[in-house]
């Protein structure tokens, strides 16, 4: 008599996940195992982990012909977690499980040849959706940092195949459930933020930048300190909210990395040499990109000309969109992406400052150094900052800053001001400067009531285009929250915010002057 069970788990593409139904059928004839359904080669190649993995478990492998079919059968299957729905078909198809444990459960799950679970690869995207379906899910051990930023609840962890089954035939009693992760400390970024010495004005751009969200670009000599203000970003930025922290972990679990801290705002800085398709993402299966990598957080692109071209115009239309779509032969799939660029270039290929008049490149040299940058991608960054050299008595200047009369070191405050000033930006549009809307955004120019000769005077001056008229505008609405979360430090703890923080024409003449692009050169 043939005997049959339908196990349910999920595959993933990129972070879309889809529901599959792991099938097995127990016939007659020759024994042997079939693995059908659109199964790449190591899922095909199942077959002999799990009957290794149901012997060592103390379990019989049926002796007749398996059949197992991963349903719909139209969708490509790769990876090795669908080992443990395997398992766990052929054991109740052959009357080893109950077939009533399989209610409303799902397996994901790698195998070794004696039981062991493994960690499975891109588990949280499939842990969201077997949640808002209302499944329980069992999962390895190893996995369960990951799933646990979900709930504390619906999540089944275990070690080995055998504790699966006690798990299901009762047993073995229910594991606790899983742990919030423990919010990591912040005190790192105080070190980084004190050691730089001087650069006050990029140190003003860098505050700038991480309470509007702005897109900035630091030109410089080398050891000017770009490297150092670009990793202080991250450090200024609040943690991440629950919805965004499990975007970003989701998004390193289809990466098949974990983080650390869960909390904070990640950081790439990929090496110039990266390629066109480990920027962007992509691959045989939907994997992402290092923009999709830093999500939420901050895109670091030390040595901007030295980038390929094709890498850097990969980037102008996910800095608009906040996400990219990836098109293959095989699928079709996007990858969230809304990241906070920051990139740091010489002034030209000798790494000279023209000051000292000991610049040996030539002007043609310098014009095809910077040239390598599209005039598109530079115009989609907001803040163009100058860092120069530093004068003898600067970088003689050793001790560090002293306390204000507060108490608050300079990182303490420049962090609790940018918190607020995005707090306040959220309360009022609902998020951040840098991608408001244009009817919003034209909400704030007629309420800031410029005189028309002012505006007309600055647009035909420098000739600004829409795009950069309206990012003048997000640059002199970060200025006015900030300043006004300076001269109302109580209202704005309180969440007391007004529409008192209008643009004013200083603010805008300092955002002209960062977005003026300072090559370094007369």
């Amino acid at each position: 008599m043939s005997r049959s069970a339908s196990v349910l788990s999920r595959t993933a593409y990129g972070l879309e996940t889809h529901l599959v139904h792991v099938e097995c059928h127990l016939a007659g004839g020759l024994p042997g195992t079939t693995i059908v359904g659109l199964a790449e080669g190591a899922v095909r190649e199942a077959r002999d982990r799990v009957k290794s993995a149901i012997r060592n478990s103390g379990f019989s492998y049926p002796v007749s012909h398996i059949t197992i079919n991963l349903a719909p059968s139209h969708l490509s299957k790769s990876g090795t977690g669908f080992d443990l729905p395997i398992a766990m078909a052929i054991l109740v198809a052959s009357e080893q499980l109950p077939s009533a444990a399989l209610d409303q459960t799902e397996f994901i799950g790698e195998l070794g040849l004696f039981g062991a679970l493994r960690r499975a690869h891109n588990v949280l995207a499939s842990a969201v959706s077997c949640y808002q379906a209302g499944h329980r899910l069992f999962l390895p051990q190893a996995n369960a940092n990951e799933v646990q930023l979900i709930a504390r609840d619906g999540f089944w962890t275990a070690t080995s195949l055998l504790e699966v089954a006690e798990l299901l035939c009762a047993k073995r009693q229910k594991p606790a459930p899983l742990a919030r992760p423990v919010d990591p400390s912040n005190e790192e970024g105080r070190e980084i933020f004190d050691q730089i010495i001087g650069q006050y004005l990029a140190k003003r751009a860098l505050m700038i930048a991480a309470a509007g969200g702005h897109h900035m670009l630091m030109i410089g000599p080398p050891g000017t300190g770009k490297t150092m203000l670009a990793q202080c970003l991250v450090d200024l930025l609040p943690d991440l909210e629950h919805d965004r922290m499990l975007e970003v972990a989701t998004v390193y679990s289809a990466y098949g990395s974990g983080r650390e801290h869960y909390r904070r705002p990640p950081l790439r800085s990929p090496h110039h040499s990266v390629s066109t398709a480990a920027m962007g993402g992509g691959g045989h299966t939907p994997t992402p990109g290092e923009i999709t990598l830093s999500h939420c957080g901050v895109l670091f692109l030390d040595e901007l000309p030295h980038f390929k071209p094709s890498a850097l115009d990969l980037l102008r239309e996910p800095i608009e969109t906040g996400e990219i779509a990836i098109a293959r032969a095989q699928y079709r799939t996007s990858f969230p992406c809304r990241f906070q660029l920051i990139a740091a270039m010489n002034p030209c290929p000798a790494g000279r400052s023209c000051k000292e008049h000991s610049c040996r490149c030539t002007p043609s040299q310098v014009q095809r150094y910077q040239s390598r940058i599209s005039g598109p991608l530079l115009d989609r960054i907001d803040l163009h900052v100058p860092v120069p050299e530093l004068d003898q008595q600067t970088m003689l200047m050793t001790q560090p800053e002293t306390p204000d009369r507060s108490g608050e070191m300079q990182w303490e405050k420049a962090r609790q001001t940018i918190i607020l000033a995005r707090q306040c930006q959220t309360a009022r549009q609902g998020c951040l400067n840098a991608h408001v809307n244009g009817s919003e955004l034209t909400h704030r120019i007629q309420q800031a009531d410029l005189h028309a000769a002012f505006l007309t005077r600055v647009t035909e001056n420098f000739e600004l285009s829409l795009r950069n008229y309206h990012k003048l505008w997000r640059i002199a609405l970060t200025l006015a929250d900030l300043e006004w979360v300076r001269e109302n430090p109580g209202m704005a703890e309180q969440g007391n915010w007004s529409d008192e923080q209008h643009v004013r024409e200083q603010h805008i003449l300092d955002a002209l002057s960062f977005r003026a692009m300072h090559w370094g050169r007369d």
